[in-house]
């Protein structure tokens, strides 16, 4: 389905369906019915993956506790999550949310901003709030759930790492992501490497969800609050960032 096409059939579901369709979803998933920090569409076209909810929330939101225990709202059916408005200090969700709009766009340039967000989903693959990536940060339950969520349940063709490359260069969690019924990615093997600002660069995977469509699997150059991405969505590397992905994207068919 088209971006629009999507976004039509998510809104045309009525109330009772839409929960037997979060059942898929949510099997499996360590904290119900939703974990915090994962704002999501019910079948989103793209995909960001991070490490953890992070620890720069408001000032309001201090001494919030999510580690393994706080639940989220339920992915949205037609409308952007609340998630992606969430104004932290950081700026993280307003390059979270351009992204992600951005890259549905460009299949679908007419839609809005707003419902282009409503196709879009953020997971993590743990709860805590931590500012850095680590095993530390990781959570084997959430990562198993997320890859097999990736694979089985949602229908993206896109899926945009942040911040994961030492993580999955690590033996142990590539080896649990490919576990089971999880999104088949060889971590050490990318497709193509692009560099980025000197010393960063973009890597590219394709894999095959389990309906036997392709995804594209892009490493960010770095995490969105780490240099070279300092500042806002507007800053210059971030939108050169954006336009060197698309050009990566459409090299490889995507």
């Amino acid at each position: 389905m088209s971006p629009a096409e999507r976004l039509q059939y998510l809104r045309s579901k009525p109330g009772p369906e839409r929960q037997v369709i979060l059942r898929g979803p949510a099997e499996g998933c360590p904290i119900q019915p939703w974990p915090f920090g994962m704002p999501s569409s019910a079948s989103p076209y793209v995909v960001l993956l991070g490490v953890s909810p992070g620890n720069r929330p408001k000032a309001e939101d201090r001494e919030f506790k999510t580690d393994g225990q706080a639940c989220g709202e339920l992915p949205t059916f037609g409308s952007p999550h609340s998630g992606f408005y969430y104004d932290d200090p950081g700026r993280y969700w307003q390059k979270a949310r351009d992204l992600a709009q951005f890259l549905v766009r460009r299949d679908e340039p007419r839609l809005s901003e707003k419902d282009a967000v409503a196709l879009s989903s953020h997971l993590n693959l743990g709860t805590g709030q931590y500012g850095q990536a680590g095993a530390h940060a990781i959570e084997d339950d959430i990562l198993v759930w997320v890859s097999h969520l990736l694979h089985s349940r949602f229908d993206a063709k896109l899926l945009v790492c942040f911040g994961l490359r030492g993580i999955f260069a690590m033996n142990r969690y590539s080896t649990l992501w490919n576990s089971g019924d999880g999104l088949p990615v060889d971590w050490t093997r990318p497709l193509a490497v692009r560099r980025f600002d000197g010393r960063y660069a973009f890597r590219l995977w394709t894999t095959q969800r389990a309906d036997e469509k392709r995804m594209a699997v892009l490493m960010w150059p770095n995490h969105p609050s780490r240099h070279p991405f300092s500042g806002g969505p507007d800053s210059k590397n971030w939108q050169s960032a954006k336009r060197e992905a698309d050009r990566l994207l459409q090299e490889h068919g995507f």
